[in-house]
């Protein structure tokens, strides 16, 4: 295991400007995933219920099958795929990309969390979605899940991973997510 969080290791510092804490922040969101990985059988036919039942996590086959939509009375979904869900009745946030070293959800944060922000004040149910609800989807949950709780990374990836054992953002995004919480912070200490 120790060669492949060294090989890690080094393509994230290839490919991101990244400090020596950040890396050890990194490696802790590794073994907390390592911890729940015994709990990965297969990955979930059905979107998983994240928070009080208005807040699902899926992949695109459940952004795609309208009977489970309606039968999860779905109002609203984020799509962190490349690709644009049709004849849809839903209000939808695209954020587009592929689960790859280049992706930037940083970004994205304020407009994922606003947007589910309102679905919430709504009373509507919201299902974030990528192409296999592992990665892109885990982090925009993460980073909500920071936001509406108040919580560290560490906090939100462990609640996220007793409800989707799977979830399992790349290495740049566990570095996206340890910068945003320091954003947090940083909002948080201003007021």
């Amino acid at each position: 295991m120790g060669t492949l969080q060294s090989k890690r290791e080094k393509r994230l510092r290839e490919t991101s400007e990244v400090t020596d804490t950040e890396i050890v922040y990194v490696k802790s969101m590794i073994q907390l995933k390592e911890q729940h990985s015994s709990r990965v059988t297969t990955l979930h036919q059905q979107a998983s219920d994240i928070l009080d039942s208005w807040l699902f996590q899926g992949n695109w086959q459940h952004a795609n099958d309208s009977a489970n939509l309606k039968s999860l009375s779905i109002t609203h979904i984020i799509n962190a795929t490349d690709k644009v869900l049709l004849n849809q009745s839903q209000q939808i946030l695209h954020i587009p990309g592929k689960d790859s070293f280049s992706v930037a959800l940083l970004k994205s944060f304020h407009a994922t969390n606003e947007f589910l922000d309102q679905c919430h004040q709504q009373g509507g149910r919201a299902l974030v979605h990528c192409h296999r609800g592992v990665s892109r989807s885990s982090t925009i949950v993460i980073a909500y899940l920071m936001h509406y709780n108040k919580w560290t990374v560490l906090q939100a990836y462990d609640y996220l991973l007793a409800r989707r054992p799977e979830a399992s953002p790349n290495l740049v995004l566990l570095l996206q997510l340890a910068r945003y919480e320091k954003e947090l912070i940083k909002a948080n200490d201003e007021k």
